[in-house]
């Protein structure tokens, strides 16, 4: 027969039957755990303005940057102006950042086995799968944080410098999420010492250093004289709170004690390993310059109070583990069969792990709010964006990639939202008043109280007049002075002498923060949470 011709432990043992195996259980993982949430439509419909030539913008009528991943927005926008079909895209370009992801993994790995085995461990990670997908930038930045580590580890042949080449990779890590620089700035800092010392550092290298450094110079610089600001107008949202220091590092504590009961793999595998090579007489040492690597990161997340979304702030940390996990070397056969044994087990045992069917995680894992407010998003927004479910009744991905709308249509012209993304996307021409302020430069700038992440604004009496009709119909006196300024910075010609002294107050000056009182909409207010709760009792089908 011609089946007995073949050597079979030859092609089990080809490096192309590897890729193979590889690809075929990303994709089975993809699959089943591929979803969008509604935050990741708020940049979609920034990409939507941008293809249709209405510019960088959230809400049309101004310059507002509404969303944190600009790299994202730029690389997608070729291919979505071609091609309008946003849910293609995002789970085409997530699922092919993701196998590239893998393949520098593979290539920084010592071993097939050490790499099985960081393999294994990060998709039996929740935060990590999950955010795989979802529409955001996670997925984008494991490639540039594989790519990054690939060139760091990689032994450096002849006199040249990787320092170049790591600055560009961190400066694109800058542009697609600022504080992702902070997973390469002790890495950055290490290289640059050592050639420093070996007397690498010229004029010639440091030309090459600023040349790479240019991607994130021209963001900064074209945000500035856009947007009228260095930082996205979510930075202002989300720090301008009521929340004292001591309630924001117990929130960013409480983010850690949740990701510890909802994807304790971190905490449970990596233990393991490093026992298991204690009694094997072999240093941890890939597991102990990740965790180093990570602490400015991990650090921050504390700073800034963690997240709303279960996971998310960890992914990068997470990645950089699997990283430490393919560089161990000499793993002895007794190493091998503890430590996949105690992945299979995880695995097996725990239903919640990203190898089982969504309906199963559900079962361990309801999607409720934790005590810090902090949810389960994927299983929250599954039954309408999860791939997998794509053909069921529930699902609004067919919609979202035609861009059809669940409601029908209305001619009214502004809104006042609580969750602004996937309606906002339906919604290209209308103006969204988002109460949150992550797309508010007004709201952004009043300090705001309530869940981590979710920080509501009080609504100005007369604001929502004022966009409705583009004139200053704002009550209060100074709020109405202040908002006539900040109109200048974000709705007049962006070659306005004015702007530059505005941008200097509002970025450094008095302009900062607005915390003067004010006078209140309650009345429209009230009515927003009406609808907002009509919603909830009526289900999605309703604006």
């Amino acid at each position: 027969m011609i089946l007995d011709r073949f050597d079979w432990k030859k092609i089990f043992r080809s490096n192309y039957f590897e890729l193979a195996l590889i690809f075929f259980i990303f994709s089975y993982i993809s699959y089943q755990n591929a979803w969008l949430s509604d935050d990741s439509f708020i940049s979609f419909r920034v990409l939507d303005h941008l293809a249709n030539g209405f510019g960088l913008r959230w809400n049309i009528a101004e310059r507002v940057q509404a969303f944190t991943n600009p790299l994202l927005i730029l690389v997608l926008s070729p291919f979505y102006y071609l091609y309008q079909n946003i849910v293609f895209w995002s789970f085409f370009s997530s699922f092919v950042w993701g196998v590239f992801a893998f393949y520098f993994l593979k290539k920084i790995s010592v071993s097939s086995v050490s790499f099985w085995l960081g393999f294994g461990f990060l998709l039996s990670s929740r935060s990590f799968v999950d955010y795989s997908y979802s529409g955001l930038e996670n997925s984008l930045n494991y490639l540039i944080e594989a790519i990054f580590f690939y060139l760091y580890f990689k032994k450096e042949e002849g006199s040249g410098s990787k320092l170049p080449s790591l600055v560009l990779l961190a400066c694109l890590g800058l542009v697609s999420r600022i504080d992702f620089i902070l997973i390469f700035m002790i890495p950055l800092f290490i290289v640059f010492v050592q050639e420093w010392k070996q007397g690498k550092i010229n004029i010639s290298l440091s030309s090459k250093i600023v040349l790479c450094s240019l991607p994130a110079v021209f963001w900064f610089l074209f945000s500035a004289f856009y947007y009228g600001s260095l930082l996205p107008n979510t930075y202002y949202s989300k720090t301008n709170v009521d929340d004292s220091f001591a309630q924001i590092l117990l929130q960013g504590l409480q983010y850690y004690f949740f990701e510890l009961k909802w994807d304790p793999i971190v905490f449970v595998f990596l233990p393991i390993v490093a026992i298991v090579r204690a009694f094997s007489r072999k240093g941890s040492g890939p597991i102990v310059t990740s965790l180093c690597f990570s602490l400015p990161y991990l650090a921050y997340i504390v700073f800034v109070g963690g997240d709303f979304m279960a996971g998310r702030f960890f992914t990068y940390v997470i990645f950089l583990l699997g990283i430490a996990l393919v560089r161990l070397e000499n793993l002895d056969k007794k190493e091998i069969y503890i430590l996949g044994s105690v992945l299979i087990i995880y695995n097996i045992f725990l239903s919640s792990s990203p190898v089982h069917s969504v309906k199963q995680q559900v079962k361990q894992n309801p999607w409720i709010l934790g005590k810090g407010e902090i949810a389960d998003e994927k299983l929250w927004y599954y039954p309408g964006t999860g791939l997998a479910w794509y053909n069921k009744k529930d699902s609004l991905l067919p919609g979202l990639a035609n861009k059809k709308p669940f409601f029908p249509s209305t001619e009214q012209k502004v809104f006042i939202k609580y969750n602004t993304g996937i309606l906002g996307f339906f919604l290209p021409d209308k103006y969204i008043i988002d109460i949150v302020a992550l797309g508010d430069p007004l709201l952004s700038r009043i300090q705001g109280k309530g869940r981590v992440g979710h920080k509501i604004r009080r609504l100005p009496s007369g604001y929502f007049e004022s966009v409705e009709s583009g004139e200053n119909k704002i009550q209060d006196t100074k709020l109405k002075e202040y908002y006539d300024s900040l109109n200048i910075l974000t709705r007049g010609e962006v070659f306005d002498s004015r702007r530059w002294e505005l941008f200097w107050k509002f970025q450094f000056g008095s302009f900062r923060k607005y915390k003067e009182a004010y006078l209140i909409d309650e009345v429209r207010e009230n009515k927003m949470w009406e609808e907002e709760n009509r919603k909830k009792n009526s289900g999605i089908n309703s604006i």
